[in-house]
């Protein structure tokens, strides 16, 4: 959970435009925390693991399944989790693969043990699963999610002890974007402009850091120790 709170952060911006006031002049705390909530989607479109959730969700009847209504992409299927199941691991699968074997896989008896997902980049937040569900079929699910917004209408004073919705590693990050998006309020002048542009490239340049960074040390990343490259056969 953070600690950055949503005070330091909005602080933190108000420093660098040099806004003074206490409510703002310029630009007020609700245009930046207005633009904080809005960084949040936009950090997790980028990167939808910023914002991850591992829940246990039940199953309808029948193949085609959604993420839950809070979701934004699917992210895993881990494992079965319903007490009649016998807890096994899911493994991913093409549609393809499916079709091509098994045409009739819609229509097989159905189960409460899901064995595979077919999941589609073109369609994030629906999947499918074989066999078919049964009623009481549950499997556990990670899925990228764009945080809830603070409530604006609360101030500054009402949200500056509120942790921000991410994890304090994006807290440069959302200020970059809030100063991107002020700096774009007054974009007719150049030097704001150019400042605006500056932001944005820092944002975008650290989003891209962590998604590399993400990458290298990952548990399933190949390295030179024990967990070498595959080597072809």
């Amino acid at each position: 959970m953070a600690v950055t709170t949503v005070g330091t952060v909005i602080r933190n911006t108000k420093l660098v435009l040099q806004e003074v006031t206490a409510a703002g002049t310029r630009w007020t705390n609700e245009e930046l925390i207005g633009w904080l909530n809005e960084s949040y989607q936009a950090i997790v479109q980028i990167k939808p693991d910023a914002s991850s959730i591992n829940a246990a969700v039940t199953l309808v009847s029948g193949t085609r399944q959604e993420i839950p209504d809070d979701g934004l992409r699917l992210i895993d299927v881990v494992r079965n989790t319903a007490d009649l199941s016998d807890k096994l691991g899911i493994l991913v699968t093409s549609r393809r693969a499916l079709d091509t074997t098994r045409r009739s896989w819609h229509a097989d008896e159905p189960s409460v043990d899901i064995e595979q997902y077919v999941f589609d980049d073109q369609d994030p937040t629906r999947f499918y699963v074989y066999p078919p569900a049964d009623d009481g079929a549950e499997v556990e699910l990670i899925y990228s999610s764009t945080p809830t917004p603070h409530d604006v209408s609360l101030g500054l004073d009402g949200l500056k002890e509120d942790p921000i919705r991410l994890n304090d590693s994006y807290a440069p990050v959302i200020t970059d974007y809030i100063l991107y998006r002020a700096y774009s309020k007054d974009a007719e002048h150049a030097a704001n402009l150019n400042r605006a542009q500056m932001h944005m490239q820092a944002y975008m340049g650290a989003l891209g850091q962590k998604v590399e960074v993400a990458r290298a040390i990952s548990p399933n990343a190949p390295d030179n120790s024990s967990n070498p490259p595959r080597t072809r056969q």
